[in-house]
């Protein structure tokens, strides 16, 4: 009778395990699946750039270094992607007729932050890439420590800097399609309405539509 009852008490335990295993697999299974994020394979520090004034020194595709602080008291665009990032190469003909349209006639800066020196095939990639995309606006190189000290985790990431360097607002991942020029007129419009650019905005996190640099 003993060896019955503890026989039913290890099948009872068996059939058990059994359906929690099974209710936890079509639970997942009816979750939609979560998109992949591709982060930057990078050290980053633990809290975001503070609300002050950005800043960064890095060397363009001629060799010579380009600072964000020579562009205080413009808007700036800094938009940081690769070659290989399919995301990044649906939003920069985007940025590319924003640069055209504002650069002259609103002083916009935008500044192209290229990630192929951290993951990808360097220098000798951006160039032919540069052409290809016929960009108009300053490329400059980024290695690790910079992007861990812009907070920048995945791309591509665009950032919007008002006239004092401080973060308007940020975009992370391509978006929807004008999202870019939106956030620029936004931009575009507070520094000319004298307001405060420097406020952050909320983010807007696409996570369906990021790279991550492994």
């Amino acid at each position: 009778m003993n060896s019955n009852l503890q026989g039913l008490r290890t099948l009872m335990a068996v059939v058990s395990i059994a359906l929690i295993v099974l209710s936890y697999y079509f639970f997942n299974m009816r979750q939609p699946p979560k998109p992949q994020l591709l982060r930057l394979d990078t050290p980053q520090s633990s809290a975001p750039p503070a609300d002050e004034g950005l800043d960064f020194s890095a060397p363009g595709l001629d060799g010579k270094n380009v600072s964000l602080s020579q562009y205080r008291g413009h808007p700036v665009i800094v938009d940081f992607w690769a070659t290989w990032c399919e995301p990044c190469r649906r939003q920069i003909p985007e940025l590319v007729a924003l640069y055209k349209k504002y650069n002259k006639s609103r002083g916009l800066v935008v500044i192209g932050v290229s990630c192929d020196m951290i993951q990808g095939d360097g220098v000798k990639a951006v160039a032919p890439f540069v052409e290809e995309f016929r960009i108009n606006y300053p490329i400059v190189l980024a290695d690790e420590r910079m992007v861990d000290n812009m907070g920048v985790e995945a791309i591509p990431t665009t950032l919007f800097l008002g006239t004092d360097g401080k973060i308007f607002s940020r975009v992370t991942g391509a978006g929807s399609p004008g999202e870019i020029s939106e956030s620029a007129k936004q931009l575009l419009d507070s520094v000319g309405s004298g307001g405060a650019p420097g406020k952050p905005a909320a983010a807007s996190d696409h996570v369906e539509n990021i790279s991550v640099v492994n």
